[in-house]
Formats: C-alpha cells, sequence, structure tokens
C-alpha cells in the first residue's frame, strides 16, 4: 500500500492546528523540516521542546566541558530555528538528567518533566522519534509519551519519524520535495556546526548529506526527488 501524501491526500494531521515537535535532541527538528515548513504555510502553531543538551555529541576538538558542549548545541538549535521561523517563545529547552554517556536517565522523574510538556502544550499532534531506534534517547522518549498517551481520553495524532537510526517502520505518510528544498534544508542542518563537522571527520560527509541522503533514498521509494516520512501511531 502506498503512503499517503502531505498536502496531497487528506487525513487527520490536515486538523491538527497544534503541532508540537518532542525532540530528544538539539537537531531533531531539522530532520521534518520540510514537514514543519509546510505546517507553518499552513498557519499551524509550531513547539519545539529539545529534552537533552545532547552534550555527549560533541568532540572535545569543537568545545571543552559538559556545559560548554550543552551550550553550543543549544545556540546552534536556536540559529536554526531563527532561519527557519519558529517563534522564539515556542522553542524550549530541558535538559533532562542524564547519565555517564549522556543518555537521558529512564526513571520517574524524567518522565514526569515529558509529560508536563505534554501537559503544558496539549498537542493536537506530536512528531517524535519511532520507538524501534537504536538511539537510546529515542526510545525512552517514545515510551514516556506512549505512557502518557495511554492515560488521554483523546489522544492527540502521533507520527513517527524515520530517521538515520530507525531500525524498522511502515511508511504511513510523505512529504516530498524536490532540489530546491533540499537546498533549504540543507542550510538548516549546517547550522549545527558541532554535528556537521563530527559528520565530515568521522564519516567523510556532513550532517547535511546524511540527514538528505535518507530524504532522497525514501524518495526514492516512493517516485519523489526526496520526502520525509512518517508512521501514524495507531489510536
Amino acid at each position: 500500500m502506498k503512503p499517503s501524501r502531505f498536502g496531497i491526500d487528506e487525513g487527520p494531521w490536515d486538523h491538527a492546528r497544534r503541532w508540537l515537535v518532542l525532540a530528544p535532541h538539539p537537531d531533531d527538528f531539522e530532520v521534518v523540516a520540510v514537514t514543519m515548513r509546510r505546517l507553518a504555510e499552513r498557519g499551524c502553531e509550531l513547539f519545539l521542546d529539545v529534552l537533552t543538551g545532547g552534550a555527549s555529541g560533541v568532540e572535545d576538538v569543537f568545545a571543552e566541558g559538559w556545559e560548554a558542549k550543552t551550550v553550543a548545541r543549544e545556540e546552534e538549535q536556536r540559529e536554526s530555528c531563527r532561519l527557519f521561523g519558529l517563534a522564539e517563545e515556542n522553542l524550549r529547552f530541558h535538559r533532562l538528567t542524564e547519565d555517564s554517556e549522556g543518555h537521558m536517565i529512564d526513571d520517574a522523574g524524567n518522565e514526569a518533566r515529558v509529560h508536563a510538556i505534554l501537559d503544558r502544550v496539549r498537542p493536537d499532534a506530536v512528531v517524535l522519534p519511532h520507538g524501534k531506534d537504536s538511539n537510546a534517547d529515542h526510545r525512552r522518549t517514545f515510551r514516556f509519551f506512549e505512557h502518557w498517551r495511554g492515560a488521554q481520553d483523546d489522544p492527540p495524532l502521533a507520527l513517527l519519524v524515520r530517521d538515520p537510526k530507525t531500525l524498522g517502520m511502515r511508511m504511513d505518510l510523505v512529504t516530498v520535495f524536490g532540489e530546491d528544498e533540499a537546498v533549504w534544508k540543507a542550510e538548516l542542518l549546517r547550522c549545527h556546526r558541532s554535528q556537521h563537522e563530527r559528520n565530515l571527520r568521522s564519516r567523510g560527509t556532513g550532517f547535511d548529506e546524511r540527514i538528505l541522503a535518507m530524504n532522497r533514498s525514501v524518495g526514492n521509494e516512493c517516485g519523489a526527488a526526496c520526502a520525509e516520512a512518517f508512521e501514524l501511531l495507531d489510536r
């Protein structure tokens, strides 16, 4: 079965006006930037809540010390959001408690803080990582959300993101885009200089090309130049 196309095929996403991106790390918003841009163009209200500082993903050559690394990543996110045009008051950083390796701790305190975000925003739709993912923060974000969602009488629409670390998912919805928007998205991704430089050193390709290569692969699957892909969490 072919996935629905955002902006072309009708679906429950058309009725959601208040959208929350529940991002484990700075830079997760940019993975779905084209979809967020289309929503903004429709007049939807967008919120971005970043759960961890992401300092463990910053090399010492870029910044020294946990606090300096965290501040650097948050400023990268702010810069990208300014370029995107996200309202400054709709971007929040939470710095959930992390373990010695920099992963958010899977405990009741962190879960309660995530639930408080959802209670505050009261979104019509939430964009978040898939539960089947090699990244521990992605898995825990999904689990915290799933626990909150299960207690709601009228739960929001949930769009699970296809990310380079996703291990497997249905492709229910895609946002297709061409090379002009790929150039725009790449500019946002390169705002995350700590990640861009780390990818260049460790993988030989930038953060922008890592994400766009995935988008081109998804696009090839659905007959488009590029696409962002989502699984809709069953209600």
